[in-house]
């Protein structure tokens, strides 16, 4: 559809400008006449143009850089502060266009500021930018403005991001060490097999006595890798690939989500993130006023895990039926015991909301708990697994030799 910039006036006669999608220009002036603006002069954007950001390369640029959450978090906290502090949400708005310094963020936000001052509400002008914003992101503002509480629906949003910035933080913490030790292994494993290996066979091969069998093996694995590296080349960027690809179908996302939860240890931890996301993101959206049912709607669309999303639907299905909330998850049977529980006691003393932090607060100590263990077990084996392969590569390049040294003691 294209865009229109358009210069209206309001009923007090003040100019406004702006841009507005629309499928004619005489359609355009129709939305902003039914609107209540007198429009004064509406032209097509140039087709280089989009949703008011010039195309171009830096553009392009723009385009694929990233909004980190915590920039996007940055920007909400500024924007609650200045609403609550009595600022004009179009002056806030500008105001931080201004100051924001990613490279993308900055056009959006003059966009949505534009947009905002055409008439179009906060929560319409962000969804135009489903990339940028969340649905939950999206739906809180709509639901702040509705409400006339848009600063408390920011700031819910903000201790949502930085809840999640934590969990993300912790787990990447856990996972450095490993990550540290296997790639050190993959170096050291790579110079082995194509600098130190083809020397020693290029010098053992002179003499007419049998190899030591790591040392073979690791002249086998160089001689494959050199026969074969084009095979090996695709097959280390093809299946990466692949699966990545794969994952972001449904049937590949749904088995995916399916193996997490099979993992030892690591199971049962994905389980705990999910159910602490679940709770806590049903409490911050019914205590902004979005109903129940696009609460669990927009839950189920922003839980990581396709089981436990498509459960959530399944259960919005049955209140529509006339179910209640807790008897619906015992049906899923995809919720642990605990979170049916204070559900149960929740809709029956209506403290729904308070029951369901209770849960959020239980699972985020005991994702710190698992989390604890996670790396008590992984050092411990992560060094036996790292003795016993640096004790293969050691066998490999050292008995060759007091074989010779034998040889030559003869």
């Amino acid at each position: 559809m294209p865009n229109f910039r358009y210069k209206v006036r309001d009923r007090n006669g003040q100019a406004i400008a702006g841009v507005i999608d629309a499928p004619t220009a005489q359609a355009a002036g129709e939305l902003l006449f039914k609107q209540g603006y007198f429009p004064i002069k509406i032209e097509e954007s140039p087709s280089g143009e989009y949703k008011g950001l010039s195309f171009s390369l830096s553009s392009l640029y723009k385009r694929f850089k990233r909004v980190k959450i915590d920039e996007l978090t940055l920007f909400s906290q500024q924007l609650s502060t200045l609403y609550k502090a009595g600022l004009p949400l179009l002056t806030g708005l500008e105001s931080l266009a201004e100051q924001a310094e990613n490279k993308r963020l900055k056009p959006i936000i003059e966009d949505v500021s534009r947009q905002v001052e055409g008439g179009s509400s906060l929560y319409e002008a962000l969804s135009r930018y489903p990339d940028i914003f969340s649905p939950i992101y999206i739906n809180m503002v709509r639901a702040g403005e509705t409400s006339g509480r848009l600063g408390e629906s920011l700031d819910r949003f903000v201790t949502l991001a930085e809840r999640e910035l934590k969990t993300r933080q912790k787990v990447k913490e856990a996972m450095r060490y490993p990550k540290i030790v296997i790639l050190s292994l993959v170096i050291a494993f790579a110079i082995l097999i194509t600098f130190v290996i083809p020397r020693f066979a290029q010098m053992f091969s002179r003499f007419n006595t049998p190899l030591p069998l790591p040392t073979r093996i690791m002249i086998g694995i160089n001689s494959f890798f050199h026969t074969y590296w084009y095979f090996v080349l695709i097959t280390l960027i093809g299946i990466p690939l692949f699966i990545k690809y794969y994952i972001k179908t449904e049937r590949g996302k749904y088995l995916w989500d399916r193996l997490k939860t099979k993992i030892p240890i690591f199971g049962t931890l994905f389980l705990k993130i999910a159910l602490s996301r679940f709770s806590y993101i049903f409490v911050l959206l019914n205590r902004s006023g979005v109903p129940i049912l696009q609460t669990l709607e927009i839950t189920s669309s922003t839980i990581d895990n396709v089981i436990l999303s498509k459960s959530i639907t399944e259960i919005s299905l049955k209140i529509k039926e006339g179910m209640s909330l807790n008897e619906a998850m015992r049906e899923s049977g995809r919720f642990t015991p605990l979170v049916i529980q204070m559900v149960s006691i929740g809709e029956s003393s209506g403290t729904l909301d308070e029951m369901l932090m209770r849960v959020t607060e239980y699972y985020d100590l005991e994702v710190d708990n698992s989390i604890k263990k996670l790396s008590t077990y992984i050092e411990p084996t992560l060094t036996v697994f790292l003795g016993a392969v640096v004790l293969f590569l050691a066998l490999a390049v050292f008995l060759p030799w007091w074989d010779m040294a034998s040889l030559f003691r003869r």
